[in-house]
Formats: structure tokens, sequence, C-alpha cells
């Protein structure tokens, strides 16, 4: 028995709440928008979106933020976006949505519009970076000269730990006194570089906060983290204590140490050598064979020393 739509007056085989399915799907949207207009901000230095009150570093944001302004009703299965401009001002997105609003309708394909508002601001760290607004320092000494290749180790933890997740707050690295001050903008990339070149080199790190200005509830804050550099390894020479000393090992904040005329091995905490004035005297080294062993020979001006098989 044939059906009548009581909105077109077809017949049909298919009624769904007295109408035909293409009437059906008519009055009932797969999807509809919730927003009349979605707003897109994004940041021309760094390409950050705006998204809940964070800016995000990752282009399928946009997505998300259109997607998210759709209703769904029934079954869906795909949602993409087939066409989107971003010009300032007012645009247009089309989404293509796939699904079915009735058990007794096959999947079919909608479209619906969304109203965009595109617009650029500089985000809170690109602003300082213009700007320069330094919010962190990392004071980088050394407890012995620091030589260029330590510096270059210094400045490829700095370049790396700055690619890392489009991280953008370094400002500049300059020398000083005894090491370098390196510049940032972002307290939370100082605080990985710092510790990363804390990771690689023995080191002490010290932070301190002071306060720039304060207006009300808001404070800035100003970081500044000391690292004190111990560039000690194995095999190095140090006068500690106006003693001479092989550096023999470095674990847990101590660097142990053998005083080259008693042979006598000690452990010294970090902090101790930091406080203490050491220094790296004029040596040559050289091995020694000796029966079924080399002994290493250490000349510091007219002394002699030799350690016995550590060659």
């Amino acid at each position: 028995m044939r059906k009548i739509c009581a909105l077109c007056g077809r017949e049909t085989d298919i009624l769904i709440e007295g109408l035909c399915p293409d009437c059906y799907r008519r009055t009932h949207p797969l999807a509809s928008v919730k927003r009349e207009i979605v707003g897109i901000v994004r940041c021309p230095s760094c390409g950050a979106i705006l998204y809940k009150g964070r800016w995000v570093r990752d282009p399928k944001i946009i997505e998300k933020l259109i997607l998210e302004s759709i209703e769904y009703q029934g079954k869906v299965t795909s949602v993409s976006i087939e066409s989107l401009g971003l010009r300032h001002g007012l645009n247009n997105a089309t989404v293509k949505i796939r699904g079915s609003v009735h058990e007794l309708i096959n999947d079919y394909d909608e479209y619906v519009q969304v109203k965009i508002r595109y617009s650029e601001e500089l985000c809170p760290r690109c602003r300082d970076m213009i700007n320069e607004k330094e919010k962190a320092i990392i004071q980088v000494r050394s407890v012995i000269p620091m030589d260029g290749q330590l510096k270059r180790i210094i400045i490829d933890i700095v370049r790396k730990e700055t690619i890392k997740d489009e991280r953008s707050g370094f400002l500049k690295i300059e020398d000083a006194w005894e090491g370098l001050d390196i510049k940032l903008s972002d307290q939370g990339l100082a605080r990985s570089i710092a510790y990363k070149i804390h990771k690689t080199i023995p080191s002490r790190v010290i932070e301190s906060q002071s306060v720039v200005r304060g207006r009300g509830d808001k404070v800035i804050t100003k970081l500044s983290i000391s690292v004190v550099l111990v560039p000690l390894n194995r095999g190095s020479i140090i006068m500690y204590s106006n003693k001479p000393y092989y550096v023999l090992a470095y674990s847990q904040n101590t660097i142990k140490l053998m005083e080259l005329a008693s042979k006598e091995i000690v452990n010294i905490k970090l902090n101790d050598i930091i406080k203490s004035e050491i220094s790296i005297p004029n040596y040559e080294t050289k091995c020694i064979e000796n029966k079924n062993s080399k002994n290493l020979e250490i000349t510091i001006d007219n002394d002699k020393y030799v350690l016995s098989g550590m060659c």
C-alpha cells in the first residue's frame, strides 16, 4: 500500500513521522550551528591560536574551533572542512557532515556554513620578544676560565632548547665577566635551559625571583638563575687547597679526587669546590710502560707524579 507524505503530498514506500525521507531530512537537519560567529585570533609572529584563553601552537586548533561550533543530530560517521578562507574580517567555512538522522534513511552528505571572524594580534610571548621584555636571566659562571669549547656547549644547549616545541622566549646571549648572561622573555624556557646545562655539566643552580613592578593583584616578577659550572671530568688536573689533584669521577654532586703526592682518594662536595679557589696548573702528561702496566706521568713545574695503571 502506497503512503502519502503529509508535507509534499508524494507517494512513498517509507513514512517517518508522517513524512517521506526527503521531507524528514529537510525538517530534521543532521547538524546546526550553535554560535552565530566563530572568532579566530592568530598570532602573526609565531602562528599560535587563542583557544579558551590560552595561546596554542597547533594548526589543528582552527579546525577544532570550527567543529566545536556545530551541534550534531542522529548518527554522524564523518566530518570535514571542505573550504575555508581566513582573511581579516568575516569569512565562511563549509563543513561536510556525513551520516543520517534516522535508521530508515541511508547515510548522506549535508553541508553547513559557519561564519568566522578572523583577526590577528601578537601573543604575550611574541609581544614581549618584540619589546625585548626581559623576564628571566641565566647567569652562567665557571670556577675555572670558560674556554671557547665550553661556551659553544652552552650556546648549543640554548639553541636546542629554544627550538624545541617551537618555543620563542629567547632574547640574547651576552659575554659577562667569567661567563655568559642569557636573557629571555619566558621563565619556563629559562628553567629548561638552566637545568639542561646542569644535567650536562657538573654545576650548582640557584633560583631567585624579584618583583619588577606590581599594580593591585597583578605582580610582574623577574627570574634570576645562577648556574656555577665546575667543568671537570676524569683526567682533569686541578690545584685544590694548594695541592695538586687528579679528578677520578663525578657523581651525585660529589667529585672524587686523588691527591697526586700521597695518592690519597677524597670525595669533595661540589659546593666545597665552588667555595674554594681552584685552578688549573700548567702540566704535561705522558704514558710510561713499566713491565705489564702503563703508568701516567704528570709533570707540574719541576714535580713529577706517577699514577700506576692510569693510562
